[in-house]
């Protein structure tokens, strides 16, 4: 049986989409390429460089494995909650990957990062610290960090103030400085205790956030 896998990127964050990176392809070429050196660990992606990980991701790319990226917007974490979420977002990278391989997914050994199994699906295994433990979820860990990324980054052009580029979409200095000037916006979980608190009227918004730098 073939192995699939799957970890997620931005749970925590106030902003912007849930996304769940999918791998799959020869784990032994994986663990060659995003071994760290003179360890038995694997490279975590939030400790990586963006240079670093993308020029990682193309490697793993070259050398076959194929990927898949879901995302769960802020509306519908909001609406589902935080783990109706992550289903969504790992069954739709799930899909993704699907359209690049021949194998049924559903022949797939998915390998999830951590205690709980979210999919509830008969042919998952966990594996707590699977980012370090295993190379095809953490090939799955960079392509959801860079996807990531990339959709805050574009974010942060349209909705410039609430420090996405810089935060992507975590508790920054300036991100709160954002939400208690302007309130939360359509990227925002409003669900969220940190975002309904922050957001909460003020008798007058008289800073911005560029003092916060």
């Amino acid at each position: 049986m073939m192995s699939v896998g799957i970890d997620e990127v931005g749970r925590g964050a106030w902003a912007g989409p849930l996304a769940v990176g999918v791998a799959a392809g020869d784990e032994r070429i994986a663990g060659h390429i995003l071994r760290r050196r003179q360890t038995e660990s694997y490279y975590d992606s939030k400790a990586l460089s963006p240079q670093r990980r993308r020029a990682l991701l193309q490697q793993l790319q070259h050398a076959g494995l194929d990927f898949g990226v879901g995302y769960a917007t802020a509306l519908e974490i909001d609406t589902l909650g935080l783990t109706a979420a992550l289903v969504m977002a790992a069954e739709r990278g799930l899909v993704e990957l699907g359209r690049k391989t021949t194998a049924a997914i559903d022949d797939h050994c998915l390998l999830l990062d951590g205690k709980h199994n979210y999919l509830q699906r008969s042919n998952v295994q966990m594996i707590v610290g699977g980012d370090r433990a295993h190379p095809l979820i953490a090939a799955a860990s960079i392509a959801a960090k860079l996807a990531r990324d990339a959709v805050m980054a574009s974010l942060d052009q349209e909705l410039p103030y609430w420090d996405f580029l810089a935060s992507k979409g975590y508790g920054s200095k300036r991100h709160r400085f954002g939400l208690l000037w302007q309130g939360p916006s359509v990227e925002h979980r409003r669900s969220f205790r940190p975002v309904q608190a922050l957001s909460a009227p003020l008798p007058t918004r008289f800073f911005s956030p560029q003092e916060a730098k």
